[in-house]
This record gives structure tokens, sequence and C-alpha cells, in this order.
């Protein structure tokens, strides 16, 4: 074999190589955001009054509407095309501080939840199974998962997790604003308030309380925010959940019935864990 035809052999393993490690069955480079993007010279201005916009058709039970979605499809599509140039990375002055940092990354997320909503409309699949996908954020191809696990998981706070729409009803419930990092930690609790409030992740019977299976997954982060008195996850519930349920759905509890429920201490039940509902969050 000539020296030419070696090199150009090797060269043509190097490249394979690289493109099973981006497009193989473990994705290792996209998961973790490792893959470099070129950011487009025509990338369109970043601003959230895009995602704003589309917002507007999430309705007051976190469900997104997708005609009403499909209608506003170019706000949507340009905010996330305007990601590609603008990041924390890329414009720091821009998000100065970690708040504004999560909000970015929220906003980010959800956005590439609503373009996926919409591709899988009228799919028979009944859930979202794209979480592979990539997209060009702030230098770099980025997938759902990178975002998680790179920016929002060492945010620290563990109410993002409960604040994360993913598209399916049993996660986070969408509000109809974008996070904002000026507002970003009453934001995060009204989305713990809406997450509690739903019969499905909250519910009494006799002296067992049903909760979603996502608390469980989250309780050491959400008990580590606690002061050391007081350990328990039910004391995370009933801080979140409403005085009363006047307009909320039936179903709804209340902190007084946890109490009346569980004793003052909130040491008199016990917990059971419901299965996460995956089902879409969306109204045809």
């Amino acid at each position: 074999m000539g020296t030419a035809t070696a090199g150009t052999w090797f060269r043509r393993a190097v490249w394979l190589a690289a493109a099973a490690l981006i497009t193989g069955s473990g994705a290792a480079l996209y998961v973790d955001g490792r893959v470099p993007a070129p950011v487009p010279a025509d990338a369109p201005a970043y601003t959230v009054s895009d995602l704003s916009r589309a917002l507007e058709a999430v309705d007051a039970r976190g469900q997104v509407n997708l005609g009403q979605l499909k209608a506003r499809h170019e706000a949507i599509e340009r905010f996330v095309a305007s990601l590609a140039a603008v990041s924390p990375a890329t414009a720091p002055e821009r998000f100065p501080t970690p708040e504004d940092k999560v909000a970015y990354w929220l906003n980010a997320y959800h956005a590439l939840v609503l373009v996926e909503l919409l591709d899988a409309r009228g799919s028979s699949a009944g859930q979202l199974s794209t979480a592979g996908r990539s997209w060009p954020i702030g230098g770099q191809r980025l997938t759902r998962r990178a975002i998680l696990r790179r920016f929002l998981d060492e945010s620290g706070d563990a109410r993002v997790h409960l604040a994360l729409f993913t598209g399916a009803k049993g996660h986070g419930v969408l509000d109809g604003a974008p996070f904002d990092g000026q507002t970003l930690d009453p934001q995060l609790d009204d989305a713990m308030r809406r997450f509690m409030r739903r019969k499905e992740n909250v519910a009494l019977d006799g002296s067992t309380v049903r909760l979603s299976l996502l608390l469980q997954q989250h309780e050491a982060a959400l008990l580590a925010a606690l002061p050391e008195e007081r350990h328990g996850l039910l004391q995370i519930v009933w801080a979140y959940l409403p005085e009363s349920c006047d307009g909320e759905r039936p179903g709804c509890a209340t902190r007084g019935e946890l109490d009346r429920a569980c004793g003052g201490k909130l040491n008199r039940c016990t917990l059971a864990f419901t299965p996460i509902d995956e089902a879409l969050a969306v109204i045809p």
C-alpha cells in the first residue's frame, strides 16, 4: 500500500470513528454537547418576545394547544434559530448572574420542546421520542439532555426539575411566560405550586399521600434545601400546596387537608409514589 493510499485510508478511518461517536447509538458527544456548531451569519436577533408569542398557545392547565402553536410557528422557530448565536457562553454580558443563565437554559429547553411538539403533531406515539435530536446553540450542538445535564443540573436548584416542561403531563407544568433572571426565584416557586396542585402529583387517600414518582426521584436534592431540623418530603409538599382550591380542578389537595390527615408534624401519613404520566400535554 502506497503512502498516499495509506494516508487516505487513515483519514477515512478517523472520520468514520468520529462519525460513529457522533451518530452512534450512544450519541455521547451530542449528549454532552461537545460538538462544535458554526454560527450562521444570518442568525436572527435573540429576543424572548418570540418565545412569549409562542407561549400564548399554553392554556391555564399548562397544556399546549397545537393549533395555536402552529399559528405561531414562525416565532418559535425564529427564537430557536437565534439560540445558535447567543448563549451565556458567547454573550456573557447579557447573562451576568446565575439566575440569568438558568432562565436562559430553561427557556431554551422549553423552546426545543415546543418545536418537537410541532414536529410530532399527528403522531400516534403519544409521547416525544426525540431526546437525542440536537440543535446549534451558542457555538455547540446540544440536545435537550445535554442542556439538562450540563447547565440545569449544575444550577444546584432542585426546583428546576419540577419546573421543567418535557412535553409530558406528569412533568413540569408549562407557564404562559418565559423565565427571567430578575424574577427567577418567584417563577420557580410558582412552577412548584403548579406541579403540586395537580391531583396526579399530590393526592390524599386516608392516611396515605400519593405523590408523583418525580418527587421521589429528586427527593435528596429537594431535602438538601430544607433546614436541618426539617427532613420530610411532605414538608416541601405542604409548603407549595394552596390554602384552598377555589377555581382549581377537582381533587386539588390543600394544606389544611394535609394537616388533618397527617398531623401537625406530618408524621402520621405513609407515602406512595405513582408512575409519571408520559402522555403528551397537548390539545390537538
